[in-house]
Order: structure tokens, then C-alpha cells, then sequence
């Protein structure tokens, strides 16, 4: 059978989605936690990878075992198994063919900034407290210039070994509520710390450092050093995966 989850995840203790040895990750618990109640070995594989202190509301990820209880009690029995920072929302089985990497069609991410004094308690793991002053009309300009298919090399990880650096965004939007600004993109596949580091560039565009028409001169450059920097991972959220 091929097993679909939907997960939601807080991501401040792990060192990613993907196994490593050692080390507390998303994946790891996981296969645990089927091997605990299936007693099969499997492999999980996700939409993407998270990064260290990444959170998830829908991350999908799927499975194959030969046996399993019904998707209800499954569901609650690996709950049961799971630590209480991983939770699976949604548990069903679905065609062998599917795979929850190759057919996602779209993911969608949200940044969140804290700009007040001080940041709660209860939500400094969940946002980047960032307290010099922004100008939102900039920032609403330079995120719309990312908009549609682009080059994103100058907004990749310089160590990323994916083949193309080509991507297109669907949604690239900047808001703001009282103290918290949040950034939304939505796009056809993301490169490794490509959301945190258009964030890092768009705080730089909101702070003066640079200007609005500079995200087209870094789309052309595809060169990383000419962008910001890589923004905390604390305030990434994946939002949903479209298929």
C-alpha cells in the first residue's frame, strides 16, 4: 500500500526533514514511529527538504508498507508513537503510483517578522524579531519583481547542487499586521534557502540599504554574493503542497 501523510511540524529542535546520523530529524521520528507500529522498514519521502529549525503546517510525505490498520487507526497509532512536536493531520492511501516529491505541482511558504520591542514568549520560536524600521511600499515593490519564471541562482545556497536554478513564482507578497510583516510565496519548486535568503534582501530593500529595481540587477547577476542575507530559520513556514 501507498501511504500519503500530511504533517505538521514544529522545527525548532531538528536538524531538518532529512535523516542524519546523530542527530534529532523529522524523517528520523517518523521511520521510527512506522517501524514501531508496522514493524516494516520503509522509506518517507517528502515534498522537499526543511532546513534546520524549519516548521511545516502540511508538509506531504509517502510510504509504502505491506500492511497496515485502517487510515484512522493508523493515524492515531502513529500520533501515539510520535513525538508531540510532529503530528500527522491526514493519513490515506493512495495510487502506487504517487510520489510525494516528483507530482507536487506547487509549494507554498510564509515568512514570519516580529518587528515590536519585544516578542512574546509564547511566539519568539515562530518569528525573526527584527526591530529597525521598515518602509512596506519598497518592500511590496521588490517582492512583486520576483514574480513569474527567473533565474534564482542569486537566491540559492551557494553549496546547492540542484541542475537549474530556474523557477517561476505564482505568489511573491508582502503584508503587514500591527508588529508582524509576513512574507507569502507561492512557486513551482524552491531552492535550498532560497525563501530565507529574498527575505534577508527584501529587510535590506524595507531598511534602505538598497533599492526596489535591485531584485531585477540580482535575477541577471546570478551571482549570490550580491544578494542579502540568509534570514533565520525560525520565521519559515511550509504552508501547503499542491498536486
Amino acid at each position: 500500500m501507498n501511504i500519503k501523510i500530511t504533517i505538521a511540524y514544529d522545527g525548532t529542535r531538528f536538524s531538518g526533514w532529512q535523516i542524519q546520523p546523530g542527530r534529532d530529524t523529522v524523517q528520523g521520528a517518523l521511520l521510527c514511529a512506522i517501524q514501531k507500529i508496522t514493524g516494516q522498514k520503509v522509506d518517507v519521502l517528502a515534498s522537499g527538504r526543511t532546513d534546520a529549525g524549519t516548521h511545516a503546517l502540511a508538509q506531504v510525505a509517502n510510504f509504502h508498507v505491506t500492511s497496515a490498520p485502517t487510515p484512522a487507526s493508523f493515524r492515531r497509532a502513529l500520533n501515539g508513537a510520535l513525538p508531540r512536536d510532529v503530528r500527522i493531520r491526514r493519513l490515506e492511501i493512495v495510487d502506487e503510483d504517487f510520489h510525494a516529491r516528483r507530482d507536487a505541482l506547487r509549494k507554498s511558504y510564509r515568512y514570519q517578522i516580529y518587528t515590536g520591542p519585544v516578542v512574546s514568549p509564547f511566539e519568539y520560536r515562530y518569528y525573526y524579531h527584527f526591530t529597525y524600521d521598515l518602509e512596506m511600499a519598497p518592500m511590496i515593490e521588490a517582492a512583486r519583481a520576483l514574480l513569474g519564471e527567473h533565474d534564482f541562482t542569486s537566491f540559492a545556497a551557494a553549496a546547492t547542487t540542484a541542475k537549474s536554478a530556474v523557477r517561476t513564482l505564482y505568489r511573491s507578497e508582502v503584508r503587514k499586521v500591527g508588529y508582524r510583516l509576513f512574507y507569502q510565496v507561492e512557486g513551482n519548486g524552491f531552492l535550498q534557502h532560497m525563501v530565507r535568503n529574498i527575505v534577508g534582501t527584501l529587510l535590506e530593500v524595507g531598511t534602505g540599504k538598497r533599492k526596489p529595481y535591485s531584485m531585477a540587477n540580482l535575477l541577471k547577476a546570478r551571482d549570490r554574493r550580491m544578494a542579502g542575507p540568509t534570514a533565520p530559520s525560525q520565521g519559515l513556514f511550509l504552508v501547503r503542497v499542491k498536486y
